[in-house]
């Protein structure tokens, strides 16, 4: 199967790889791989649950296989595309799937970028990999992703429902229409959400612990934060700032807080992340 992908930027310039969150297909973050577009040629395959079906992903594999699954996926796209050594970016899951794929194949990839990745503490992060399902299903964010609203008569119903959500708040009209645009489209009696809810709660319970691989990460990592992250609290950050890189990396970034944004730090402010990782690059 040829995995379905969006290209931005220039055509002729240097190759990046943009993996995007839980939910947000690629064109969600039009603004900013706009920006890094001018300097770059930017490839943002569509994750797993962008192209298929959850119940034929369950048939052939556990739930917990598909962060593992994604992984592959990606180190499949840089081989079939010949982009290595590429640059790593990702937002939230993609970040999270970055690094498991570059623990795989650590000679495909010359950097990752990690925006606000999943960094779960260790009761969190056992729940998710031991308990039952019944019990993964009430984590808040799990719980709230199945319960969410899915169908709306049209498009600009679909973008009221959404502009007074509160994780919505520091984004731009012009922006959440990127998402509406992104990931609400046409059905029989009105729109829906492209992005299955089931597939969301899927991935929010079963996410993996990553400190072991950001341990022994063989390639350089950035992490671009939002201060009043969730994702990223100040416990994580600490432990962030406090790990050493391994030996014989080049000298990079490793660690950057952008003071009064949130998890959708990428789509809240666009021409600042655009900055940060330009300044990040190797």
């Amino acid at each position: 199967m040829i995995k379905p992908y969006q290209e931005f930027g220039k055509q002729q310039g240097k190759a990046l790889l943009f993996a995007h969150a839980n939910g947000f297909p690629p064109s969600t973050y039009t603004a900013l791989l706009a920006k890094l577009g001018q300097h770059y040629r930017i490839l943002a395959p569509h994750l797993r649950p962008l192209w298929q079906d959850l119940t034929e992903f369950q048939t052939s594999a556990s739930n917990r296989a598909v962060w593992q699954q994604m992984a592959q996926d990606q180190n499949d796209f840089i081989e079939q595309h010949q982009l290595a050594p590429v640059t790593y970016i990702g937002h939230s899951m993609g970040a999270n799937v970055g690094v498991l794929a570059a623990q795989l194949k650590p000679h495909l990839y010359r950097q990752l970028i990690l925006i606000e990745p999943v960094f779960l503490r260790q009761t969190i992060a056992r729940i998710m990999r031991f308990g039952p399902q019944m019990l993964i299903n009430k984590v808040p964010i799990v719980a709230k992703a199945l319960g969410r609203p899915d169908h709306w008569h049209n498009l600009q119903q679909a973008f009221d429902f959404h502009r007074p959500k509160r994780v919505f708040a520091g984004i731009s009209d012009e922006v959440l229409w990127h998402y509406i645009n992104a990931a609400v489209v046409p059905e029989e009696d009105g729109v829906k959400l492209l992005y299955s809810k089931y597939w969301e709660a899927l991935m929010y319970g079963s996410v993996p612990n990553i400190w072991p691989h950001l341990k022994r990460s063989q390639v350089p990592i950035s992490v671009l934060r939002g201060e009043s992250s969730d994702t990223v609290d100040d416990l994580a950050w600490k432990r962030w700032q406090a790990l050493r890189p391994a030996v014989g990396l080049p000298e990079h970034i490793r660690a950057v807080n952008f003071v009064g944004y949130g998890h959708l730090l990428p789509l809240e402010q666009p021409e600042q992340v655009t900055d940060q990782v330009k300044r990040c690059m190797l």
